[in-house]
Parts: structure tokens; sequence; C-alpha cells
């Protein structure tokens, strides 16, 4: 009997316990900028990082914890030259490293599906379908590999074959860039592994239709590197022949607009290289070579503006926006060693950073909804009957961090232990 009332006694602590954790991880995140509906609240659990590699690396995925602020290092890529992507998407994470494409339980981190695909690029999620572009460099001609298709699409649970675009009724060069929004999948050509011979088109295919349009973005939008969507166009940064850059906007059927209109401005004279850009508000910013800061340009028209964003003291190479409270994840990189991964605001002040592998790439938010709950019971002057830490472990002398304790009057305290 008493021992059933110990239990009892116990069970009631810790799922006490479990309230104040799932209380407390809703004030953290509502302090983050997470919004709430119906109670339910959106937070970002851990975010992963591609390394390229370099030289001396073999390249390898990483996972950084924001709540602890730690970095694991998930699997590397025997093999492989360097990554080229991951995203998010179906309770899963979706690499591409190489010549293959990899499915990863986002919390065991196991991989749960794998395929080879020569050559791949970019990833996208539409529907239970991975798709991906492709292109690749032979080194035989010096030149581009030839595909006889530039995009394909798997199962996202086995990653099996499921379809492709042959090269000659579609995507016919070389593609990089690739976002699907609203069952479209825009998908930037450059024919960027010919030296000489780089093209400037987008993409446009319908999923469901199987319909394809091409759109010129003229003879200064070559080599589309980077392709970001909003809600009413298509933005691209152009390395054109990598002596300057130029920025292109292209209004579609498909995102509201009663006709297609491609706008290309040249930034003369400069080179973006293999640099960031990101979509900061509605301003697209974009990373110069050998520039400290970077520069911004109108959504709505492309006009340049005369600030730039960001501390002058970097230049990134890859950048990430947290869908959840807007800070800006951004890579810096020596391309030899390891590198930092820095989080700044919309401002671009610096806020931390942490240390990722050698070339950090590609990186993508796990974003999960939890339920919040508001009434979080913090009350003095009754004897403390149990300590613990946010695992439901007994608090043990030397702790350091939020510890829980259980009150006699049945309510619970929390507080933070720094020393």
């Amino acid at each position: 009997m008493y021992a059933s009332v110990l239990f009892l006694q116990k069970k009631k602590i810790m799922n006490r316990i479990l309230q104040v954790v799932v209380s407390l991880m809703f004030v953290n995140f509502v302090s983050m900028g997470a919004g709430s509906v119906n109670g339910q609240v959106e937070v970002v659990n851990a975010v992963w990082v591609m390394n390229e590699g370099g030289s001396i690396e073999i390249p390898s995925v990483g996972v950084y914890n924001p709540t602890e602020a730690t970095f694991t290092q998930v699997m590397e890529f025997e093999g492989a030259g360097f990554t080229t992507d991951v995203i998010i998407a179906d309770g899963a994470a979706f690499a591409a490293a190489d010549n293959m494409i990899y499915r990863f339980d986002l919390d065991t981190y196991e991989v749960e599906a794998s395929v080879e695909m020569e050559g791949v690029r970019k990833l996208a999620y539409y529907e239970g379908a991975i798709y991906a572009t492709r292109g690749e460099y032979d080194s035989e001609t010096w030149g581009s590999v030839e595909f006889e298709t530039y995009f394909v699409w798997f199962n996202s649970e086995t990653l099996l074959w499921e379809g492709e675009l042959p090269a000659t009724e579609g995507v016919g060069f070389d593609a990089e860039g690739l976002v699907v929004k609203n069952g479209f999948a825009y998908i930037a050509i450059n024919h960027a592994f010919t030296w000489g011979d780089e093209v400037g088109l987008l993409g446009v295919y319908d999923l469901e239709s199987g319909e394809y349009e091409e759109y010129d973005l003229g003879e200064e939008g070559k080599n589309p590197v980077h392709l970001k969507v909003t809600e009413h166009e298509v933005l691209m940064v152009n390395n054109t022949d990598w002596s300057a850059t130029s920025l292109s906007r292209v209004e579609l059927p498909s995102l509201g607009a009663s006709e297609a209109l491609v706008t290309t401005m040249t930034v003369a004279g400069v080179s973006s290289a293999c640099n960031a850009a990101t979509l900061i508000g509605d301003e697209l910013v974009f990373q110069i070579e050998n520039e400290t800061g970077m520069r911004k340009a109108s959504v709505s028209d492309l006009t340049p503006s005369p600030e730039m964003w960001g501390p002058a003291t970097d230049v990134y190479y890859s950048m990430a926006v947290n869908p959840v409270n807007g800070n800006v994840y951004a890579t810096v990189t020596n391309f030899v060693d390891a590198a930092e991964v820095q989080i700044l605001d919309v401002s671009g002040n610096l806020i931390s950073s942490f240390q990722a592998g050698a070339i950090p790439g590609g990186m993508a938010f796990d974003v999960r909804t939890v339920v919040g709950m508001t009434d979080l019971d913090m009350f003095e002057g009754s004897r403390v009957v149990g300590e613990y830490d946010l695992m439901g472990r007994v608090w043990a002398q030397g702790n350091k961090g939020l510890k829980i304790e259980t009150m006699s009057d049945q309510t619970t305290r929390v507080s933070y232990v720094a020393e």
C-alpha cells in the first residue's frame, strides 16, 4: 500500500514536471518570436548544416541544437567530394552529397533511405515526392556531363525513382536553384560547368499537369546561382561570365501576374562568385566577393540600396533565415578548415555563433509544433519536497541550468542555477 502511494505521488510529480517543461518551452519560444495559434507554438528544434569538407575534411552533415547551443556531427559522406543541399520535409531531413541523396530520421539521425543520383544539386519537396536538379563537371571534356534528364523526382519515404523530365522536353542544361511553390517547380538553369558557354534560363514546371515553360533572363542574366520565390515574383542572382553580377526579377502567371515579364539589372564590375544571398523582408541581400557587408536591392523593382546589410567584418558563403523568428544564419569559411555559423538579427547585428565543419554550406530548420501552456505556477512560501532537472532526473549537487522544485503545497517553482 505504501509503495503504491509513493508510486502515485511520484507519477503526479513527474506529470507536473512535464507540464512545467512544456510551459517553459512555451515561454522560451514566445520570447524567441514564435507565434501561438490555439495554444500551438512553432519552434525550431534543430538546424541541420551541410559541410562541404574542403581539401582536408570528409564532407559531412551536422545538427545544431539552439537550446543547448551545441553542434553534433551526424554523418561523414565517405567517398563524396562535396555536399550541395539539405531540406527538412515529410518528417525527415534530406541531404544531397555528391552523387547520393539521403533521408535521415530527425531524432535518431539514422539513415532511413538513400538513392544514387550522379550530379545532384538542389532538393525540394511536394506532396510525397523529393525533386532534384542536376549538373556535373566532366573532367575529360572540361565541360558539363550530358544527362538525359536534369530534373528528377523520387518517393519521399523510400527514395525510389518516381519520374523525370527528359532534357528533350524541358530542362536541357545543368540546373542549380530549385523552389517548389503551390504546385509549380521554379528551376535556375545555368550550364555552369561549361566555361564560356553559360546560359540564363528560368524553367517553370507544373507538377500537376506536367506542362513546362522556359524564360530567358537575357544576355546579362547568364549563370543564375541563387533562386528565391516570393508570393509575387521569382528573384535570381546571376554570376554572368564571373566578371560581373546581375539580378533578375520574373513576374509569372503562376504567381498572379497577368503575363510573364523578365527584368534583369547588371551590377557591373563586381562578382558575387559562390557567395551568399537571401531574402530579408522586402529586400534581396547578396554578397559580393571580397566585400564585407552585403548589398541590398528592392524585391519589387531591384532598386539598389545605398546602405549595406550586416557587420563589415566577414564575407558570408551561405545564408538561411530562421522561419520562426527571422534571425539569419550565415556561414563564414576560409575554404580550408573548420568554420563558424553566425546568428544575426534582421538588421545584421551579431547575436551569437557556433563552430561547424569545414566549409558549411546548405542549412535547414527542423520546425516543430508544440502545445503551449500558460498556467506555469511559481509560488513561494512553501517547503521544497523535490528538485529535478528538465529531464525529470533528481537534481544533483553541482548541476547548472533550470531547476524545477516541487513544493509541499502541490505547486512548482522554477529557478536558474548559473554557478
